[in-house]
């Protein structure tokens, strides 16, 4: 087998729907490199354990979500319904992976007993991800209120997710974010 060229960010791309549908502990280096199209032996080049690369996995998601998602949520010139629709729209296409449901969600459940490294990222993308609800929900309640929603909200998406997932359903998580929409377009 010739020697492939490939980047770290392919990789990671490719690791993340490894992770997404078999988690983590079911995913070994070998299932890895065949994803990648690297010997085993290669792969060690790029990323000397899983768990560093699920750690730039769960960087690269935190990135992306501060740079392009969060930001949605800011837009104060949209009304709170369109800034909703947007931000679930944005999140959904980081952290929804068609097979595997929520890669945060499924990470947390795994491993935020046994990885306190990936406890704390989590920690902050799950932080930066009710940061954003609350920034929308706060043009219609108090900060206080809007944090509570904001939690139940998240909450909410996790258990949408895995509902669809389990019942091979994707209407759940459609109703899910049709709600989520309705409530700030009822409150206004």
């Amino acid at each position: 087998m010739p020697i492939q060229k490939v980047t770290k960010n392919e990789i990671i791309a490719k690791a993340l729907n490894v992770f997404s549908n078999k988690g983590y502990h079911n995913t070994s280096m070998s299932d890895l490199a065949a994803e990648v199209g690297l010997l085993k032996g290669s792969f060690y080049h790029y990323f000397i354990s899983k768990e560093e690369l699920m750690l730039q996995i769960l960087e690269s998601i935190d990135y992306e979500l501060k740079s392009s998602v969060y930001p949605l949520a800011q837009h104060k010139q949209y009304p709170a319904s369109k800034r909703m629709k947007l931000f679930l729209k944005g999140l959904s296409k980081v952290i929804v992976h068609k097979n595997g449901g929520c890669i945060l969600g499924n990470t947390i459940l795994e491993t935020a007993n046994i990885y306190p490294s990936f406890r704390v990222l989590l920690t902050t993308i799950m932080d930066g991800i009710i940061q954003s609800f609350t920034a929308i929900y706060q043009e219609l309640h108090t900060q206080e209120q809007a944090h509570i929603l904001a939690q139940q909200t998240l909450m909410e998406l996790e258990g949408a997710i895995m509902f669809s997932k389990l019942y091979s359903n994707p209407s759940i998580f459609q109703d899910f974010q049709k709600r989520m929409i309705q409530r700030v377009e009822t409150d206004s």
